[in-house]
């Protein structure tokens, strides 16, 4: 594997994110699978264990202009085994992949709108002087639209984002996935599934942060659940939320007579 095991140990406990809980004492985990699973309520403390690996690692990663959420540690507060002494990869994270498809849009009119503002105020002068202002707004919609194989602000969130992570797997590389399944359909999960098992035999290794049901589901992966601050290794059926999921589709009414109301 291209990661064994990940020490996080810091003294800096009023620094993010060394001041949540989960942080607040050592952690060691062994990371040596193809897949390994990140569960945990909403805060415990899943992409903030990401974003720290990332902080060692520097995989390539998805940044914008207004990024302001970097993690800056000290080099000693987290270490990783490595099989390589540079891994490659890349860091996803659904939330932030979203407002890059915002960026997209938001960049491709604005070229648009600067090449009809050209348009108007130049038709008077030589085309040279007009093709001169014009090209860096076409060079950014041509870099743009050659960027990738489709046009992902034409696609839904969901197809946006598989044709992007599809176009970043590469063998024998490392990614981390922070709650995928955010811009997903349930169609689109297991699509998602598949192409990470088909990953992993090319020799790629995943740590994924989800609350999916699906994703935690891949075969073989490890799975972690963050519980009372700090990483328990479990079964897939003995996830909380699984066993409340199941417990619900077992039963629906029983749970659902609870948020009733008489009129």
């Amino acid at each position: 594997m291209l990661i064994k095991t990940v020490l996080i140990q810091s003294n800096q406990r009023e620094k993010y994110p060394f001041n949540l809980p989960l942080f607040q004492k050592k952690i060691e985990l062994d990371i040596n699978h193809s897949v390994t699973v990140l569960v945990g309520a909403n805060g415990s403390g899943k992409s903030s264990m990401l974003k720290l690996i990332q902080s060692k690692l520097s995989l390539v990663s998805i940044k914008l202009p207004e990024d302001d959420d970097i993690v800056d540690v000290n080099k000693n507060d987290v270490k990783i085994t490595l099989e390589l002494l540079k891994p490659k990869g890349f860091f996803f994270e659904s939330v932030k992949f979203i407002n890059y498809l915002s960026y997209l849009k938001r960049e491709i009119e604005h070229a648009q709108k600067e090449i009809i503002r050209i348009d108007q105020e130049y038709k008077d002068k030589p085309d040279y002087s007009k093709a001169l202002a014009k090209s860096p707004y076409n060079r950014t919609l041509y870099e743009l639209d050659n960027m990738y194989d489709k046009d992902l602000t034409e696609s839904s969130h969901g197809e946006a984002y598989l044709d992007f992570f599809s176009s970043r797997i590469r063998d024998n590389q490392i990614y981390l996935l922070d709650e995928p399944e955010t811009p997903l359909s349930t169609q689109n999960q297991l699509t998602l599934l598949a192409m990470i098992m088909d990953a992993t035999k090319r020799g790629c290794q995943f740590i994924i942060a989800t609350h999916s049901p699906i994703l935690a589901a891949i075969p073989d992966a490890t799975i972690y659940e963050i519980t009372d601050n700090k990483f328990v290794k479990v079964d897939y059926d003995d996830i909380e939320s699984i066993n409340l999921l199941r417990h619900f589709l077992n039963d629906k009414q029983q749970f659902l007579r609870h948020f009733k109301t008489d009129k």
